[in-house]
């Protein structure tokens, strides 16, 4: 059984891991929250099995980083395509039982929070490679990886961050007890948002077993809308929690919401909204497939053309780091064309009027308004795939049409 987040032993392990970071050092210090990690996974990964695979996934993925520190040539290909293999036979991907023979396939190793530990690594690998990992000690490294407050749902750490928390260079929190209050305030914030107003708003939210063909279309409009508020509730309230914990155990996660219903286009709701996995992606997909599309002749006169072709590649990405059937693919298609035609506009209208005459056109009241209710609507909208099967999200956009 999964610990809660408001359940007794998941507060005390919590309480527990912040005393003895606390009163600890050195070594002891190391072994105090790994074993607290093995602790809170142990429930989490289902027994022996699922934590077992997961700490095999980790050690892999150190042993990897140690051969790009050793061999950054062809080590780091090889290794980064062996890992990304991995990740997607681990996920059992759906277009593999197109690809692979049923009796090689399992379902047994797709464990919680894989999607989240897999970017992880692949961080540490790629900043290994580019030599801006710093110092990699092994046993920081696992406790990075299997920190229980940041496993199942993020933030996504980078290493060197967690690293100098954890050695002290960096403060997670002043030294006082106005820090360490608003950390707990934080902590009980989070939980209102997960277990109280998210709850509240589920049943509203188009349930998996609903009749989708018969309700009416008021309960589906209401369904769309309810489900973007839900997850964000739940995912900013757990994120709430793992930075309230993270604080008082000396290892602050990143901030990873800012008013994401604000956002005044797609790029803005990026930016605010699961932010460190946007980060992330900008700085190890986007970039590179940016930069790599300039150089080839067919891109090179073609910019705008190069943008969006990283920029469609990025949130395909992004749609299958989250789910592995054809629906989260759709999501994060649906996600790249929102961002063609926003840089698209963007570039058709500073060539036409220049840069300055844009950025005091988006300084107008109604344009910011404007652009918060369109871009919340599209975000509304593209979450159906999110939520629902493609076949079930086919049917609630077909019935929303029809009721046009």
């Amino acid at each position: 059984m999964q610990l809660s987040l408001m359940s007794p032993s998941f507060l005390g392990l919590s309480l527990a891991a912040a005393v003895l970071l606390a009163i600890l050092a050195g070594a002891g210090r190391q072994v105090a929250f790994l074993v607290a990690n093995v602790v809170f996974l142990w429930p989490l990964l289902l027994g022996p099995q699922g934590v077992i695979s997961t700490i095999a996934f980790c050690l892999l993925g150190y042993l990897l980083t140690r051969l790009i520190l050793w061999q950054p040539g062809w080590g780091f290909g090889g290794s980064l395509i062996a890992y990304v293999l991995l990740f997607v036979y681990m996920r059992n991907y759906d277009f593999l039982h197109w690809l692979l023979p049923e009796g090689v396939l399992t379902a047994g190793l797709s464990t919680v929070g894989l999607s989240f530990l897999f970017f992880k690594i692949v961080h540490v690998m790629i900043e290994a490679q580019s030599r801006t990992l710093g110092s990699l000690e092994f046993l920081t490294y696992l406790n990075y990886c299997l920190n229980f407050t940041t496993f199942m749902m993020g933030p996504i750490q980078r290493y060197q961050d967690f690293s100098a928390q954890w050695y002290g260079r960096d403060q997670a929190i002043p030294l006082r007890f106005e820090a360490y209050l608003d950390a707990v305030l934080r902590i009980l914030m989070g939980l209102v948002k997960a277990y109280v107003l998210a709850e509240w708003l589920k049943p509203f939210t188009l349930p998996e077993n609903s009749d989708l063909l018969s309700l009416p279309l008021s309960s589906l409009l209401v369904g769309v809308y309810a489900f973007y508020f839900f997850l964000y509730l739940n995912f900013a309230g757990y994120c709430d929690v793992a930075i309230g914990i993270g604080s008082l155990l000396g290892v602050r996660p990143p901030e990873n919401f800012d008013m994401p219903f604000l956002a005044r286009n797609i790029s803005d709701f990026w930016f605010r909204f699961h932010r460190s996995l946007t980060l992330w992606l900008t700085d190890y997909i986007f970039s590179p497939a940016y930069k790599w599309a300039l150089m080839q002749r067919w891109f090179a006169s073609q910019p705008l053309l190069a943008m969006n072709a990283a920029l469609i590649l990025t949130l395909i990405a992004s749609g299958l780091w989250h789910g592995t059937t054809l629906n989260f693919f759709l999501f994060g298609l649906i996600h790249g064309t929102y961002f063609v035609i926003f840089r698209t506009w963007e570039t058709l209208v500073m060539q036409r009027f220049g840069r300055a005459w844009l950025r005091e056109w988006r300084k107008r009241w109604s344009v910011q308004l404007a652009g918060m209710v369109i871009t919340f609507n599209a975000v509304a909208f593209s979450l159906v795939f999110f939520h629902l099967d493609t076949t079930r999200a086919l049917q609630v956009f077909a019935r929303l049409l029809g009721g046009l």
